[in-house]
């Protein structure tokens, strides 16, 4: 019940920290078309491509499998050592079932590729908004991604992320480039007092001496969301908890690198 009651809290914050945002409706995670985004925009054409060229040749081994399959089966009845073929026929099951799941995944992560390219209707100026509806469009996305596992140097859903390459991705669909490595963010974003944090800041803990080692995207109500550590997976959490546990660094604001 009180996971329930902290859920609720999570997301009502949520909602009161990027509510003026959504005045237009609601909002989905792109890949804008203007300028800066077009090489993002290509790379992702490119991996359709390469995910629809794997899932056609999946597929045609699933088929050159499922022959052999009959065949084994048929010649349990008339071979001379019946086991022998019934083993056959067992590993191909083994090997269809292997097949499927295979394509299952090529056609899940082939479908989070397209969501990513479908075309979605700005806001008119989105280019040039203001820093905190940037930074409001980046916590819809990131809130797209809760449950995805953890994985260490991990960039995308399909496999996990880590926590830099979280932030990482939700920041590349909304046309700004930042590097994969917590400390790296944090030296190349512009630095804001705590005070003013707004949706879509990046909050830094753990201290290191070549930089932070922790990075997460806030969201508003002194919560942010963060790809946490292995065992884990993508979630809510409050700046307060974090940083008595593994100490606060600072915070950033990327999203004003988005009308640069």
């Amino acid at each position: 019940m009180r996971r329930l009651v902290s859920l609720v809290v999570l997301s009502a914050c949520c909602l009161v920290a990027a509510g003026a945002a959504f005045a237009n409706g609601p909002v989905f995670a792109v890949v804008p078309t203007g300028a800066g985004a077009g090489s993002l925009r290509q790379a992702i054409l490119d991996r359709v491509g390469e995910e629809k060229r794997a899932l056609q040749a999946a597929r045609r081994e699933r088929g050159r499998h499922a022959t052999l399959l009959r065949r084994a089966r048929a010649q349990t009845v008339q071979a001379a050592d019946p086991f022998a073929a019934e083993d056959e026929a067992a590993r191909l099951v083994s090997v269809l079932a292997a097949d499927t799941r295979r394509i299952d995944r090529l056609a899940r992560r082939l479908q989070d590729l397209e969501l990513a390219l479908k075309p979605v209707a700005l806001p008119v100026g989105f280019d040039s908004a203001p820093t905190s509806t940037v930074g409001a469009y980046a916590v819809t996305i990131a809130e797209r991604y809760l449950g995805v596992r953890y994985l260490w140097g991990g960039n995308n859903p399909d496999e996990g992320f880590d926590c830099s390459g979280f932030v990482q991705f939700v920041y590349a669909q909304l046309g700004v480039q930042l590097p994969h490595h917590a400390a790296s963010q944090y030296a190349t974003t512009p630095h804001i007092d705590a005070g003013y944090l707004e949706p879509g800041d990046l909050v830094f803990f753990e201290p290191r001496a070549g930089g932070p080692g922790h990075v997460g995207i806030y969201v508003g109500g002194g919560v942010f969301i963060e790809a946490p550590h292995t065992g884990d997976v993508v979630k809510f959490e409050t700046v307060a908890a974090e940083s008595s546990l593994i100490g606060y660094v600072g915070a950033s604001r990327p999203s004003v690198l988005s009308t640069s």
